[in-house]
This record gives C-alpha cells, sequence and structure tokens, in this order.
C-alpha cells in the first residue's frame, strides 16, 4: 500500500511537471508572437526597440511579464542595470555559444590571464564595467551592443575600447605604463624581428601591450618558460645577447665568483638581473634601486661600488669625466648627438664585450683588454675610442709618442701594461696622476718613460728648473701647489702634438728639434717659447750672440733644457774648450782658432784665483747681478772668483736701453756695448786696486799694451 501512495505522488509530480513545462513553452510562445508589436520596459538605457536577437537573451525585459507570477526563477545576477538585476547569467550566457564545439570565428575563451571573477582590486579601471562584486566578467571588456565593425566607430570582437593603441589595456593598467619603468609600447619594432608569426602589432607595426600578453589563452607571456625571457627578449633585441657569459651575465658570471657572491640568478635569463618588463625601480626598466643624485650614471655605479656586484671593478669619479657635460658636436662612430650628456655609457656598451666580436668570450670574469671591456671602440694603437671626441689629439701617432714604436712595445713586454695609445698614459677610471701631491705629478708621468732605458730622449741630469714659479705671457700650464703655479715638464711640451715632422715614418726615433718636439709653442725661427716667460732676453737678438740655424733658436745654440753641461745656466756642451771655470770653458766653445767667434779672440782673460772676492751682496752694497761671481760649482752669493760672466753679459749688447738694439751686422762693440753688463765706474776692482784700477781695466783686454806695460 505503501508503494500504491509513492507511485500516486510520484504520479502527481509528474503530471505537474508535464503541467508546468506545456505553460511554460506556451508562454515562449506566446512571447515570440507578441514580439513584433511589443516594446521592453525601460531596463536598456537607450530605449532602443528590442529585436528578436535582444529577447534572446533579455525575455524578461517585455512589459507583459510580470515577475511575481513568471516561472523564470529567481537569479542573484552579477550585473545591475540602474539598480536591478539585469538577468544576463554570468560567464555562462556567453560560454552558450563560445564553447568550442563549433569551429567558426568563435573560440574557446577560458584563460589563465583573465579569468572570470578575477579581483581587480590592484588595477586602476577607469571606464569599463566591473560586476557588484568588483570583479571581471566577459562584459568589462566585450559588449554586444557595441557598433558593427564595419560602421563607424565599430569595434571588432564587441570591444568596448580600441585594443590597436592598447588603450583597453591602459585602462586597468595603467600604472604599468609608465615612462622607462615598464617596456615601452607604442614603438615601432625593427625589421628582422621573429616574435611569432601569429603576434598581435599595433598601427605600422608597432608594439602594444598585446604583442607579448595574449588576453585569452593558455600562455600568459608569449616566449617565456619559467623565469627564462630568453626567447621573449631576444626575438626583437638579438644583438643585446651577446652578453652572454660575460660578466654583465648574472646568470652565468655570478656562479663562477669565490664565495657565491650575489643572488643566483641561474634559472633566470640574461637580462633578467638588471630589467624587469614591469614596475621596475628606475628608468630603463632597472630592477635595482638607483641613486638619482648619481644621474644616469647610477645605473652602473649601483653595482661598480663598495659592496655591488661589480664591486671587483670599484668606479670611482676620477680619471675622464663624467659628470654629464654636454657634447658640443655629433659623434656618429659613438652615436652621439651634439646635446648628449657624457656618460659611462658614452664609452661603454653593457651588452657587449667587444666591440667587433672578434675577441670571443670564453668564460665569464675574463679580464678585459683595450679591445674588450665592453668599450663601444677599441683603445689600441690608434686610439680609435678616445680620438672619436678628441680628433686634435691624432697628429701623436706619427710622432715619438707612437705606441707602435719598438721602445713603447719593449717596455709594454716589461711592464705588462695595456697597448692603448691613450691609456699608456691617461687612466680612464683612476687618476693617471695625483695632482694635488706634494711633487710634480706631470714630471713623475712624464719620468715614468723619459727615465728608462729604452727612451733615448730620457732625461737625467742639469735639466730646466721644475717646480718654481714662473710667469707666461701666454699663460702657459704648470701645477698648482700652494695656491701657485708652478713650473713643470706641460708648461714647455705638450705631448699629443710633436710639430712640424722632420721624418716620413711614425715607428722611429724622429730627430726633434726647435720647429716640434712636442713644444707648447715653436721656438724657431724665433725662441717664443723661451721669450714666453723670459722676455728679458730678447735683446739678444740680432746681436753677434744671435746664432740662429735652420733646426736651432738664438737660444738653443748656447743652451740646453735636458742634459746640459751645467746645472746653472743648462748651458750646452763644449767639448775640450780652455777655461778654469765652466762659464769660461762656453765661452771658449766659440771665441777660439776654429769656433764661430774666432775673429773675436780673448787671449788675457784669466783674472788670479788665489783670493777670493766679495759678492755685492756679502759686502751690502747691491745685487748679485751686478757683479756676479761664481766658483767651480756655479754661482756664489758670498764669496767666488771673477770669470767672463762677471763683466759679461751674452744675452745683451749693452746695459744701457740706448744701445741695446745692434745697428748692423757684426757692429764694433765699445765701452757701452760688447754686451758689458755694468760700466766701469760701478764694478768692484777699485776695492781690491786702488789707484791703480783704471791703469789696469784700460789695459786688461789690450795684449799689445799688456804686453808693453
Amino acid at each position: 500500500m505503501g508503494g500504491g501512495i509513492i507511485f500516486q505522488q510520484s504520479q502527481c509530480l509528474a503530471d505537474s511537471m508535464m503541467i508546468y513545462s506545456k505553460y511554460k513553452a506556451l508562454l515562449f510562445l506566446l512571447l515570440l508572437a507578441l514580439l513584433g508589436s511589443a516594446t521592453f520596459a525601460q531596463h536598456n538605457p537607450d530605449g532602443r526597440k528590442v529585436s528578436l536577437d535582444c529577447v534572446t537573451c533579455h525575455i524578461s525585459w517585455h512589459d507583459d511579464i510580470d515577475l511575481e507570477l513568471s516561472l523564470m526563477p529567481e537569479i542573484d545576477a552579477p550585473i545591475q542595470l540602474q539598480g536591478l538585476p539585469a538577468r544576463i547569467p554570468t560567464a555562462a550566457m556567453c560560454f552558450s555559444c563560445h564553447d568550442g564545439t563549433i569551429k567558426d570565428s568563435r573560440q574557446m575563451f577560458s584563460s589563465k590571464n583573465h579569468q572570470i571573477g578575477m579581483d581587480v582590486t590592484r588595477s586602476d579601471v577607469q571606464e569599463l564595467p566591473l560586476d557588484k562584486h568588483g570583479d571581471i566578467y566577459c562584459g568589462t571588456c566585450h559588449t554586444p551592443h557595441s557598433l558593427k565593425p564595419e560602421e563607424q566607430g565599430g569595434l571588432a570582437p564587441f570591444l568596448r575600447m580600441d585594443k590597436v593603441n592598447s588603450d583597453l589595456c591602459l585602462d586597468c593598467h595603467s600604472n604599468q605604463a609608465k615612462d622607462h619603468t615598464n617596456h615601452p609600447i607604442k614603438v615601432k619594432v625593427a625589421a628582422g624581428h621573429t616574435m611569432p608569426e601569429n603576434s598581435f602589432w599595433g598601427k605600422d607595426g608597432t608594439m602594444e601591450c598585446m604583442t607579448c600578453h595574449p588576453i585569452h589563452g593558455e600562455q600568459s607571456v608569449v616566449g617565456v618558460n619559467g623565469d627564462d625571457r630568453s626567447e621573449l627578449c631576444s626575438s626583437c633585441h638579438e644583438a643585446y645577447f651577446s652578453i652572454k657569459l660575460t660578466d654583465h651575465d648574472m646568470s652565468s658570471s655570478l656562479m663562477v665568483k669565490a664565495g657565491g657572491v650575489g643572488p643566483d640568478f641561474g634559472s633566470h635569463d640574461a637580462c633578467s638581473a638588471c630589467h624587469i618588463s614591469h614596475g621596475a625601480r628606475g628608468k630603463h626598466m632597472w630592477s635595482m634601486a638607483v641613486d638619482e643624485t648619481e644621474g644616469e650614471n647610477a645605473y652602473c655605479i649601483g653595482c661598480h661600488s663598495d659592496g655591488g656586484l661589480g664591486q671587483q671593478k670599484v668606479f670611482s669619479h676620477v680619471g675622464h669625466p663624467v659628470s654629464g657635460k654636454t657634447m658640443r658636436k655629433d659623434i656618429p662612430t659613438l652615436g652621439i648627438k651634439a646635446g648628449d650628456k657624457l656618460l659611462c655609457k658614452t664609452c661603454h656598451d653593457p651588452h657587449n664585450w667587444e666591440f667587433s666580436s672578434k675577441h670571443g668570450v670564453t668564460a665569464a670574469n675574463e679580464e678585459g683588454t683595450e679591445y674588450t671591456s665592453f668599450l663601444r671602440l677599441p683603445d689600441d694603437a690608434q686610439g680609435q675610442l678616445c680620438v672619436a671626441c678628441h680628433t686634435n689629439q691624432s697628429s701623436m701617432f706619427k710622432s715619438d709618442h707612437s705606441v707602435a714604436r719598438e721602445g713603447f712595445q719593449q717596455y709594454f713586454r716589461e711592464s705588462n701594461k695595456l697597448h692603448g695609445q691613450c691609456t699608456v698614459c691617461h687612466g680612464t677610471h683612476t687618476e693617471s696622476f695625483d695632482a694635488s701631491a706634494e711633487e710634480d705629478p706631470y714630471a713623475a708621468l712624464c719620468l715614468d718613460c723619459h727615465s728608462d732605458q729604452h727612451f733615448p730622449t730620457s732625461v737625467v741630469h742639469n735639466n730646466h728648473p721644475m717646480g718654481v714659479p714662473f710667469n707666461s705671457s701666454s699663460k702657459l700650464d704648470g701645477y698648482e701647489k700652494n695656491g701657485q703655479t708652478l713650473l713643470s715638464c706641460n708648461t714647455c711640451h705638450d705631448p699629443h702634438k710633436w710639430g712640424k715632422s722632420v721624418e716620413s715614418s711614425g715607428t722611429v726615433d724622429l730627430n726633434g728639434d726647435d720647429r716640434n718636439s712636442f713644444l707648447t709653442l715653436s721656438n724657431w725661427p724665433e725662441p717664443k717659447l723661451c721669450l714666453d716667460c723670459h722676455p728679458e732676453q730678447e735683446s739678444l737678438l740680432n746681436t753677434d750672440h744671435d746664432l740662429t740655424e735652420p733646426d736651432k733658436s738664438a737660444c738653443s745654440m748656447c743652451h740646453v733644457s735636458h742634459n746640459a753641461e751645467t746645472e746653472y745656466g743648462i748651458l750646452a756642451k763644449w767639448g775640450g774648450a780652455p777655461g778654469e771655470s765652466f762659464n769660461e770653458k762656453h765661452c771658449f766653445s766659440c771665441h777660439n782658432p776654429q769656433g764661430s767667434a774666432s775673429k773675436k779672440l780673448v787671449e788675457g782673460y784669466t783674472h788670479p784665483r788665489e783670493f777670493g772676492i766679495l759678492t755685492p751682496p756679502a759686502r751690502g752694497t747691491g745685487s748679485w747681478l751686478e757683479f756676479p761671481l761664481f766658483t767651480e760649482d756655479g754661482p756664489s752669493d758670498n764669496v767666488g772668483h771673477i770669470d767672463c760672466f762677471t763683466c759679461h753679459d751674452p744675452h745683451s749688447w749693452s746695459y744701457k736701453s740706448d744701445f741695446q738694439k745692434v745697428s748692423s751686422d757684426n757692429e764694433e762693440g765699445n765701452d757701452l756695448t760688447s754686451f758689458l753688463r755694468n760700466p766701469s765706474q760701478l764694478t768692484l776692482c777699485s776695492d781690491c786696486h786702488g789707484e791703480s784700477t783704471l791703469w789696469k781695466y784700460n789695459y786688461y783686454h789690450d795684449p799689445v799694451k799688456r804686453k808693453r806695460y
């Protein structure tokens, strides 16, 4: 009996379901019949007439539908219009068609990228609708109410915004479009890229968000395998992947360093240590913190500093300036344009170990050379890198400062220094010398070579005084000490400019003279360099002591700047000339029967040397130059002897300014000229000789009178 009751109950339930089904079908047919003239309730904001297509989804919008009597189930619709449930199913409405079972334009849109119900609280959605829970759904980006693509303003496929200019993506992901901290978009992609054929491109082939990020599908980013973006990045930046195996490839270089310095990048790509695609901490998609006070160089200094990943190559702001100085001209070989700032990257390409890829990298942490070291051009014997900017210095390549000379090559072999034309003297990242040192920094640099056996121009002894104050009418350089400019090698020499060459070969020892020899000023035919600091000696010119020759100036006949015979006066060598003092020997090197002054022989000249004579300063009667005295070692401030220079000033024809200029060649001298230093009444002769001074002085230089009396 119980079974009968159950059967009756089941039968009643079945009859009810049949009645319900017939009622639902009848109701649906009735609605279809009324569609032609029926109007929708004003749930639709634009008030359009509802067509058959609309009723397919919006059947509840019909005015004749009584929601209380309707058998349509109540739903907690996530989408609302004008505060009422839209009665549009969730993703099920879209997937009722886009389920992938029909092979036409419809696709399976299940995705790991934009999942239904995804929380978007971290995004800044500007104009796109979300459901009442604040999550995305299909209608966030798509709307079936959009215009057809062929109509003006129409977007496919049913998009709310155009996707071509990444507008649709950036409406939510605006924080990932900030300049430089994210990968740039809307930029032209160079030809020759290897992105997949079905990659999405913007207008004119520009990079867009969807180029790398498919909106629908299983793959979140094209060509990315785990943490390795090599396939994706190299598709457009293949040239940058020459960084592999170099010290800038953190995925390999950190693995070979002692002590496990730095993080483990073994599962990452060569780019990831420095660059991240979105949300970078600095410009150029920089992944690390940047010290803004260092400017653009901060990206290099962040590692190349104490405690950084590149601490073995610490950089300090010495050597070549990288202070952001503005470049004044285009330098195509370095990719520099006028107005660019001088930075680390001006000379270095951080992605390329060697500019021409001729010197392949064999292992990480390889020591650099003048051809590698991430240089954009080599610092070789032609100095290509430096001369790219410093074009005026290229003349040195055909001079004695060319590193192609055998003397330099031998020097390199013994010192194990780099062969760069410029870096042999200049420290790019270190000071070539300490300009603030107590000693002469320029002399220290020059003597690093010019005191060596490999160079015939080595400076050994008796040179032009160094480290002394000087007055230069041309404002020649020196080195600073205690607020003074002191004379150094760079005062007279410019190591980059040889001057007028007298030899055709640039790799042999050139015979320097007053026309070249790296002089800062030409010293021929007029001794401009010497007179720049010694203008008082100009009175020598055009006198009988002006011995200018085709390769020597008036000064160089008697004086040599380096390796002179004497320290005082830096007098030239005199051979076997007679004389008791170095001054006398110097004078008699010309004033002898075979010398250039054979017509002006001096037969009686030696003043007795048994007794010393007090100098004017010792007497308190005047300056030393009024009556200079000498010993065997040089000038004396106290007691000395008379020699040629005591009475004669070889640089001045007369002690009287009116007679200093010679009126004619080989002019005969008198008691006012003849290179006399002072008039006779200012000498100290009478102090010793008393009343006989005048008589002795009158006959001193006359051999006839001297023999007669």
